[in-house]
């Protein structure tokens, strides 16, 4: 009688338990990513560890998609540099960027935009310049300083303004103006509220009120990166945008001034 038991329980186990066992896991899709410098707080770090806009919304990505999971958050590289590495495959994705030529050349947007920039300008303090419009800032003619790599130099240099773009480091920009080496930072407004704060430079450096763009943000993924984990991507960032997800991501570091 306890044979024919064992027996019964080895079949019955057979029948359930032993498939799950024995059943290969799903395998893990690993993608390379790269922070972008100097750009709180769509990237920062806290307490040692990557943190900002970018890390919560790949995170969420990967609680949607378990399937997936992204490196390289601490390594913090220029625009130019995340732009190459897409070109060349050794980077997968590249986290919210604007949409430009070059970069429709190398990648794909994938989804909704994850945001709107608003951009605006920084001047020094003593600085009365009243600016409304492009037309008004192409009147003075000014040099504007820009982030190495960053979107919108073209665009400045488009409508015919001079632009220092030879820096990545935007503290470095903002005390270019402080020094009276250009007039005008061209920046989003998130960024320079936040590198106004850290840097303590509130009384040297005035925010000019008016937003002179909005422009959407975008996820990208390489053209050389696996095509099923860009379709992974693209149905996680809808769940998340059509939640709220990403807009309770961008206000929470919005809140952060």
């Amino acid at each position: 009688m306890n044979k024919l038991v064992m027996l019964l329980l080895a079949v019955a186990g057979a029948g359930t338990g032993a498939p799950a066992a024995h059943a290969a896991a799903e395998p893990v899709t690993t993608l390379r990513v790269m922070a972008q410098e100097s750009l709180p707080p769509k990237w920062t770090r806290r307490n040692g560890r990557p943190a900002g806009i970018c890390p919560d919304i790949l995170a969420a990505i990967e609680r949607l998609a378990p399937q997936l999971r992204f490196t390289g958050q601490d390594d913090f590289r220029s625009v130019p540099m995340i732009e190459q590495s897409l070109e060349s495959g050794e980077l997968d994705c590249a986290c919210a960027l604007l949409d430009t030529p070059r970069r429709r050349q190398i990648a794909n947007r994938v989804g909704k935009p994850l945001y709107l920039a608003r951009h605006k300008l920084a001047a020094a303090a003593g600085d009365k310049a009243e600016v409304n419009n492009f037309d008004d800032l192409l009147k003075l003619k000014p040099i504007v300083t820009t982030s190495r790599g960053a979107g919108y130099a073209a665009q400045l240099r488009a409508l015919g303004l001079e632009v220092d773009d030879s820096t990545g480091d935007n503290a470095v920009n903002l005390r270019k103006i402080i020094a009276g080496h250009g007039r005008f930072f061209y920046m989003n407004e998130l960024t320079l509220n936040w590198i106004v704060r850290q840097q303590g430079l509130r009384g040297q450096v005035r925010i000019l009120p008016v937003v002179l763009r909005e422009e959407p943000i975008y996820f990208w993924i390489g053209k050389r990166a696996d095509p099923a984990a860009a379709r992974q991507i693209e149905l996680a960032l809808h769940k998340l945008n059509a939640s709220g997800e990403l807009a309770r991501i961008h206000q929470r570091w919005a809140g952060e001034r």
